[in-house]
């Protein structure tokens, strides 16, 4: 019962984080650049929570600083590649790419926590991403540009993230760690933006629809989403945690087509029963006749 609780929380949290691609579009339309958008969400986030840890007093151990430092960094670098690779190819081939870290993530969980994923969770993996191929497919030829191989390594860097995450959280405070993680892949983001975009952060915000779109984003999408995510991930295994996490794409589809008027084909939804059927799958308990 306390785990279904926890896979109910990572659920929300991918709705949650499916709701920020149209608000993230509608901010990017109204001027702010990538990086600024991640230095804001992911600074304003630490200092919530700094301010949080202050008020509760609770002492902070060496061990969860380190973690929260290090997967901070997978994050920033996660976040940053796709954003730049999302430059230099099409949004469908991103995000198809980008959602391959399902497949990678049970393999990097093999290797951080030396057990090998269950027999079903390698059907789990290839039915989610070819729900993901369905889901943000548009046609197109494929072919490797640059693109394409930046969007690779951020799949990369999220399965690494999630799950070298769920191998070391163990009995480690999960909001000592997000706030070291935020900051972590706040300062980074920052680093980021001067460097790659000018430095256009300071300039924020240009415009209230700014302001607004990115306070969303930071509230939902960074300080509760990964605070849920960092929570849950001390209960479910990691394949299943990035299995319940890519459904953001299907969340993210139906919220664009309630409020952006994008278009949720039969395609869509096919792409978006056959994740859902993954994640039955890998919850099943296959069990051998006697």
């Amino acid at each position: 019962m306390l785990n279904r609780k926890y896979k109910i929380l990572l659920f929300m949290t991918a709705a949650v984080w499916g709701s920020g691609f149209p608000i993230t579009k509608i901010a990017l339309n109204y001027g702010i650049s990538p990086n600024a958008i991640l230095a804001v969400r992911f600074l304003s986030a630490s200092v919530l929570l700094f301010l949080y840890l202050c008020y509760k007093k609770e002492k902070i151990e060496k061990t969860e600083m380190k973690l929260g430092l290090f997967t901070g960094s997978l994050l920033s670098l996660g976040f940053s590649l796709q954003t730049v690779g999302l430059s230099y190819t099409t949004a469908s081939k991103n995000a198809f790419l980008t959602g391959t870290y399902v497949v990678l993530t049970p393999f990097f969980a093999w290797i951080f926590t030396k057990k090998m994923p269950r027999k079903q969770v390698y059907l789990s993996c290839f039915l989610s991403l070819t729900g993901i191929f369905l889901l943000s497919w548009s046609g197109e030829n494929f072919s490797m540009q640059f693109g394409d191989i930046l969007s690779l390594l951020c799949a990369v860097f999220y399965a690494i993230q999630i799950s070298y995450m769920s191998a070391r959280i163990g009995n480690k405070n999960p909001l000592h760690v997000n706030f070291f993680q935020m900051l972590s892949a706040g300062i980074l983001t920052l680093i980021y933006n001067i460097l790659l975009e000018e430095g256009s952060v300071f300039s924020f915000p240009e415009n209230r629809v700014q302001f607004f779109s990115v306070t969303f984003l930071v509230i939902f999408n960074t300080l509760l989403a990964y605070s849920a995510q960092t929570v849950a991930q001390k209960y479910v295994e990691s394949s299943l945690v990035c299995l319940i996490l890519s459904t953001e794409i299907l969340f993210g589809a139906f919220i664009s087509f309630l409020f952006l008027g994008e278009i949720l084909s039969f395609q869509s939804l096919l792409g978006g029963f056959l994740m859902f059927l993954s994640i039955f799958l890998a919850e099943f308990e296959w069990k051998k006749k006697k």
